[in-house]
């Protein structure tokens, strides 16, 4: 299968009809492996993203009252075009993001894994009934909101797109999606994917475009809800302005996950989760390890560990087979990278690893894609503002301490709160690191990725909102509950 043998167009999806965007100043679509424009998204206009408010409206009528069983059995249909269509998606997702071949197939199974979530929906979705007192009777039911917004991040453009649609399609409401403008490629082909079910007109909309398209989503008075994955400056604007709209929200954002190795830890357990916690996707998670803090005497042991580790490591085009870490996401992306980096060298920073100068291999053009090599910086004060970014790429900050509450004290110097792991062979060090990090998702001797059917949320400034996107919070989210007492 090769580029010609995948859909490589975005359009928007309004009220059950695929029509380009009628917005200025088209946005040009690039592959990320070679820098080449693969072609050009005409975005969405206002107008645009006004009717595809006015279809979610008309469609949620009809779709918010059908039974439960009836919307489980489109997603059911959803889960299995998906599973017959992983290998396009694959290749459209490493066209479109970068991201190799075997992780975006991993893609494709988690959005397959949320679908599987939201289809158990029946377990949740009861209603609970109390006798209050003789005669008397009270109930609780769940009853859709209406038109929700997601906005849905470059990273997993295609995960988020079928997680979010899944949760907000089968508790009752209309969705639209607003995707990312850097990789809409992949988002539209999910999309058509899941039309495929049957989807009445309007229950399922999607528009591309910047950020005037999601202003003026977030300030509509039909939209009753928005759920955003972003950096953590966007989400905080997101969050202000539709809470302060009245508008239910969750917005995910940034991160700076610290690793903590302690000195009795397991170092090749430590070292191998480290690499592939950290250059994963090229560092593009929002769960990725960017912070290691070593303590005691096993820096330089473990050190040893993590570059013989890396240098296993085949960076190229995700496309080409062997390779194992794609590219960046956009040009943009490795600018910053490596202005971050050149500014951290400036300080007086070493780098254990440098990969301002990686040699990418595979696919022709491969020289002008946006690639960055593992790399490990050390010696950098962390308080310093380079440290404390989310540089969202494969760079790891390594600090050395002398003891564990050092340790946990360096992790918490941060305004994020995603993710935090420890490696050690101890019960006492995990308990004690469980109780003082300030983390959402914790791991002890392997890092936190959840299931789908398990809750995930960050502290601080990595997420702002109430209930989270996995597991059963989506739930409570995508509906509102009305107490019913009767008297008979």
């Amino acid at each position: 299968m090769t580029m010609t043998d995948v859909d490589l167009t975005a359009t928007c999806l309004i009220g059950g009809r695929w029509v380009p965007g009628s917005g200025a100043d088209a946005i040009e679509v690039f592959n990320p492996a070679t820098g080449r424009v693969i072609t050009e998204l005409v975005p969405a206009s206002i107008e645009d993203a006004e009717a595809a408010v006015v279809a979610a409206s008309r469609a949620f009528a009809d779709w918010g009252s059908r039974p439960l069983s009836e919307r489980v059995r489109f997603l059911y249909r959803m889960k299995v075009i998906l599973e017959d269509n992983v290998e396009s998606l694959a290749r459209t997702i490493t066209i479109d993001q970068g991201k190799t071949l075997d992780e975006a197939r991993g893609e494709v199974g988690r959005a397959v894994d949320f679908l599987e979530t939201a289809i158990a929906a029946p377990m949740l979705y009861h209603s609970d009934a109390v006798n209050v007192t003789t005669g008397v009777d009270a109930r609780r039911v769940r009853e859709p909101l209406g038109v929700c917004v997601a906005v849905t991040p470059s990273n997993f453009p295609v995960m988020n797109t079928v997680q979010f649609s899944a949760w907000a399609l089968v508790t009752g409401n209309a969705l639209i999606i607003k995707a990312s403008e850097q990789d809409p490629l992949a988002s539209t082909a999910v999309i058509r994917l899941l039309q495929q079910a049957g989807l009445p007109d309007g229950v399922l909309n999607l528009v591309h475009g910047r950020a005037d398209v999601v202003k003026h989503l977030i300030a509509h008075p039909s939209v009753v809800a928005v759920s955003c994955i972003t950096s953590s400056p966007t989400a905080r604007a997101i969050y202000a302005a539709a809470a302060a709209a009245g508008k239910r929200v969750q917005a995910n954002g940034g991160a700076k996950n610290p690793i903590v190795v302690a000195a009795d830890a397991d170092l090749d357990r430590a070292a191998a989760g480290i690499v592939s916690s950290s250059y994963g996707m090229a560092g593009q998670r929002c769960l990725a390890g960017s912070r290691v803090v070593v303590v005691g005497d096993v820096y330089g042991d473990l050190m040893d560990r993590v570059v013989a580790l890396v240098d296993q490591l085949v960076v190229g085009d995700g496309m080409a087979e062997g390779v194992t870490m794609g590219p960046v996401v956009s040009a943009e992306s490795k600018e910053r990278i490596l202005a971050a980096l050149g500014e951290a060298e400036d300080l007086g920073a070493t780098f254990v690893l440098d990969g301002r100068n990686v040699k990418p291999v595979g696919g022709a053009g491969s020289e002008n894609g946006y690639f960055i090599g593992p790399t490990i910086v050390a010696d950098l004060d962390p308080r310093h503002g380079v440290e404390g970014r989310e540089l969202f790429g494969p760079v790891i900050n390594v600090h050395r301490v002398d003891t564990l509450a050092e340790a946990i004290a360096l992790s918490n110097d941060t305004e994020f709160g995603n993710a935090a792991a420890v490696f050690t062979s101890s019960g006492a060090v995990a308990a004690e690191f469980e109780r003082g990090i300030r983390a959402g998702n914790v791991g002890v001797n392997a890092f936190p990725a959840p299931p789908a059917n398990v809750t995930m949320g960050g502290y601080g400034a990595s997420f702002y909102g109430d209930l989270h996107v996995c597991g059963a919070a989506p739930l409570d989210f995508f509906t509102d509950q009305k107490l019913v007492v009767t008297r008979w």
